[in-house]
């Protein structure tokens, strides 16, 4: 096998047609790292991830290429757990390990091309369709029963497995959102809200999160900041179905941990921040040991081929492009083939993502 040539990065940011209210998260663009990864064969892998405002690229050019650059690609697993070892001070998740994140799913990319294959047939799986869940229902300050109801059942079309709304941060709104959004869905399709971190206590969700049971969830998602484990498990102990959590969150210990002591029902897992396909399928194998299945986040060109090829991968996350909440479609040209209701990973060698140059250059920071 061949040797690692470059390992690059560099950051776009990607101005949203209205800004996003999430409390006290005010997000008016998306801003992502995209790292390159070629081979002295000459190939090429590549991987997109939020930022989230972090020196991601600065971080992958002063921790990771001086060790990554030259390497052998047959030894790369051992040049990622020394890696790993060599920065523990820099904690369990958070900045560092989106950056290794970012570089380590490059660097499966480049390792599926060179083999000539698709991701998910790489990682032992095949081309096979994925469940989905959909999400674009944010709050907005103009929204209206009728514009939830038509964007509940413009949503409807796709038969998801579920449709996500984010949370209002006001639970009484947050209630009747659901019912409304209930009443929309004819076809009975289960709904999820995401809190995305922003509850301070159990009280504070337990009483309205008693009453959505009405409204067939699937699951509530992300109540709590990431180490909140006692209020985790007093809630999910609480309901009559799951709470999903792990949006965001890396590093294999902290996931260890969070199902040992949190009790979720469901583990959100994002290969772009949890330590790459590396540590996402150790993550993986513990839930499944567990009977937790996994719901990705975003990024859906590339979880597809993990939920191809990886056990216990239930629901894949896909951010419809006409909701105006996220930048991929304005960077990535290609998307994934639907099949009643699910998604296709690509048959082509690697993940395959076809970049719109122009738009690459536009943003380009």
């Amino acid at each position: 096998m061949t040797s690692l040539k470059r390992l690059s990065a560099y950051e776009v940011r990607v101005p949203l047609p209205r800004t996003l209210n999430l409390g006290a998260m005010i997000i008016r663009d998306r801003e992502y790292v995209i790292v390159e990864a070629e081979s002295e064969a000459g190939n090429c892998g590549y991987s997109i991830g939020f930022t989230r405002g972090a020196p991601i690229r600065a971080t992958i050019e002063r921790l990771l290429k001086p060790r990554w650059e030259g390497i052998n690609l047959e030894d790369y697993p051992l040049i990622y757990q020394s890696t790993s070892r060599s920065n523990r001070f820099l904690g369990t998740h958070g900045v560092y390990w989106r950056a290794v994140s970012a570089a380590d799913c490059a660097i499966h990319d480049l390792l599926a091309k060179e083999a000539g294959l698709p991701l998910c047939v790489y990682l032992g799986g095949q081309i096979t369709p994925v469940e989905v869940t959909l999400a674009g229902c944010y709050p907005t300050n103009d929204e209206t029963p009728e514009s939830l109801q038509q964007q509940m059942e413009m949503m409807e079309q796709y038969q998801a497995a579920g449709i996500k709304l984010t949370s209002a941060t006001d639970y009484a709104r947050d209630t009747e959102r659901l019912r409304i959004a209930r009443s929309a869905l004819q076809s009975g399709t289960p709904l999820l809200i995401d809190l995305y971190a922003q509850v301070d206590h159990v009280a504070d969700i337990l009483p309205y999160a008693l009453r959505w049971a009405e409204y067939d969830l699937l699951w509530v998602e992300d109540p709590f900041w990431f180490d909140n484990f006692d209020d985790l498990h007093e809630l999910a102990r609480a309901l009559p179905y799951p709470v999903g959590v792990g949006d965001e969150q890396g590093g294999i210990d902290h996931y260890r941990n969070l199902m040992r002591y949190g009790n979720p029902g469901v583990l959100r897992l994002d290969v772009t921040a949890c330590g790459g396909i590396t540590a996402f399928r150790s993550i993986a194998q513990m839930a499944f040991e567990r009977g937790i299945p996994i719901s990705t986040h975003v990024f859906h060109h590339l979880h597809a081929h993990l939920a191809a090829a990886i056990p216990g991968v239930k629901w894949i996350e896909y951010m419809l492009p006409q909701a105006g909440i996220d930048g991929l479609s304005a960077l990535i040209r290609n998307d994934l083939q639907w099949s009643s209701g699910r998604i296709v990973p690509d048959d082509a060698p690697g993940v395959h993502y076809e970049w719109n140059t122009e738009m690459l250059e536009r943003y380009r920071l």
